[in-house]
């Protein structure tokens, strides 16, 4: 060990307490909490037991329209819109959404839904018909769209046909056994528009006042501040299950203390928190739930894509005998009970895939770490710098990071922690640019295991961060073969491959905490659908007017 360096316990000691840019902020943000309450709550309109109010990190592009952003916009548009599929959160399959049926054929390459009748869109805007799915999915396809699946879809359809008002066939260029569960249920961002809406109007629009048809539209909207949604006017029309709420409200509320405060104060009933208020807020009398496995964090390493040009052969990480010194380096266990309170468990994947579940973790050793660097020829290590961004759910990536460069000095890796923004870390990273530094980030469940292994590891993926020929051979005999046992063994197979490779720096799969108040009944919420709040119940008077 270098001379200085802290023994184990020592490191320990230390993950949750050394000063961090992200402590700071907290400590600045409770200062200004009740402040920034006093303001916002003058400029809204009075919530009552008819309005349930969410207060989110972020809108993200502040976006309406499914392929013009990306994932976290779902909190507030899949209350507007519906989708061809619905996943069971008790089954995790696709069940009738906007398709009451569908067939696939032999060969895996043709799927044929059957939609729904009578179904209207918002605002007068008629019935969804198979012109409106096929004019939504070539929009999230399109060059343009910055959905997450845009690349993929891209890819994987062929042409879209639509023989009559209400059917839709899919060709697709390969077979894909799981097409309704991957890519066109809510777990997705295939959400269903008013082709003849946007055709009017136009995309800016149509973008402003969005038509779907879901059970609520949108009612008032100012960027990274609010937004309201309101059962639509002709509520007759509602073809789920009728919400509870009569309207939604969504705040934009970057700073965790803010949301803790909104939620002590009743400005809001819905929040996610930080660990480190959990107890606190239990103490006040509200309820906190926790998503299962809702993300995971990981250290991404750049330039380990090995097809095209964004493989990096001079970085010391790539050589496998690096990637698994970094991961036997760290001590995970410590980073789950000291920065997440325990909620989580050590993973060995950057997802949770059930498959996966038995996968052999990384243990903490410190020594075979060195001895591995030593014998891929960095016996004093070496340099890194490590990006950082923090985001919701992954307000702890700065802590994680903080970390991690913690135990990998105390290896020799000699880290450079740079905090970076999202939007400048993602652009970076899908134009191939992110090639000689590593970067925390967040792995999210996927309904289907092919959908995140061609996001994150297929070579054609914008997303993909590791690839080597023999993973993407892996990849597409999992994407064609059909026979669901032979499948299943494919994907042990490319589990125990990438576990092996170190394709990442593996940490955690972490249940994510929301603080619910007394307004808040019945919430079913799953790690790969979690942001359903039009789903959410009120809850049942009890006798003598309590809640």
């Amino acid at each position: 060990m270098a001379h200085g360096a802290e023994t184990p316990a020592q490191r320990e000691d230390h993950l949750p307490s050394e000063p961090t840019r992200p402590m700071l902020r907290a400590a600045v943000s409770a200062v200004l909490a009740v402040a920034v309450l006093m303001l916002t709550a003058c400029s809204r309109p009075q919530a009552d037991n008819a309005t349930l109010t969410i207060a989110v990190p972020t809108f993200a592009e502040g976006t309406f329209l499914p392929w013009t952003g990306g994932g976290q916009r779902k909190s507030f548009l899949d209350a507007i819109y519906d989708y061809l599929c619905v996943i069971d959160p008790e089954t995790g399959e696709p069940g009738p959404g906007l398709a009451q049926s569908w067939s696939v054929s032999e060969d895996g390459k043709t799927w044929t839904f059957s939609l729904r009748a009578g179904v209207q869109f918002q605002r007068g805007y008629g019935e969804v018909t198979s012109a409106d799915v096929a004019f939504s999915i070539r929009q999230v396809m399109a060059p343009g769209a910055r959905a997450g699946p845009s690349s993929t879809l891209r890819r994987l359809i062929k042409d879209i046909e639509t023989p009559d008002a209400r059917t839709v066939v899919i060709h697709l260029t390969r077979p894909d056994p799981e097409l309704a569960k991957g890519y066109l249920a809510n777990a997705q961002q295939v959400g269903i528009v008013s082709a003849r809406h946007v055709s009017e109007v136009g995309e800016r629009a149509a973008n402003a006042a969005p038509v779907g048809s879901g059970p609520y539209q949108l009612d008032f909207f100012r960027r990274d501040s609010e937004i309201r949604l309101r059962l639509r006017e002709d509520r007759q029309n509602i073809w789920r299950k009728p919400p509870e709420f009569e309207r939604l409200v969504f705040l934009a509320t970057p700073e965790v203390s803010t949301r803790v405060a909104m939620m002590k104060t009743g400005e809001a009933d819905i929040a996610p928190v930080s660990y480190d208020d959990i107890e606190d807020i239990k103490r006040t009398g509200l309820r906190v739930r926790s998503i299962p496995q809702s993300w995971s964090p990981v250290v991404r390493m750049g330039g380990l894509v090995q097809e095209g040009d964004r493989f990096e052969a001079k970085n010391p990480w790539a050589d496998v005998r690096v990637r698994r010194a970094m991961n036997y380096a760290i001590n995970k266990e410590a980073i789950i009970r000291r920065i997440f309170h325990g909620e989580g468990r050590i993973a060995a994947s950057d997802t949770p895939v059930e498959a996966w579940a038995g996968l052999p973790v990384y243990p903490y050793d410190p020594a075979k770490a060195r001895d591995l660097l030593a014998e891929a020829g960095y016996p004093n290590g070496f340099s890194l710098t490590l990006k950082t961004f923090s985001t919701t759910p992954g307000a702890e990536l700065p802590t994680v990071a903080q970390a991690v460069a913690l135990y990998w000095r105390a290896v020799g890796i000699k880290v450079s922690i740079e905090l970076i923004d999202w939007t400048s870390l993602r652009s970076a990273w899908t134009s191939g640019a992110a090639r000689g530094y590593a970067w925390t980030h967040r792995g999210f469940p996927f309904t289907s295991a092919q959908n995140g292994l061609e996001a994150g590891f297929d070579s054609r993926s914008l997303f993909a961060a590791f690839s080597t020929p023999n993973l993407q051979a892996l990849i597409d005999r999992h994407a064609n073969e059909l026979d669901p046992a032979k499948r299943r063994a494919l994907l042990v197979e490319i589990g125990a491959y990438l576990r092996d490779e170190a394709g990442n720096i593996f940490i955690a799969h972490i249940n994510e905490p929301y603080a619910i108040s007394s307004k808040v009944g019945d919430w079913t919420i799953t790690g790969s659908n979690a942001l359903n709040f039009e789903h959410v119940a009120r809850a049942q008077a009890q006798p003598g007017g309590g809640k």
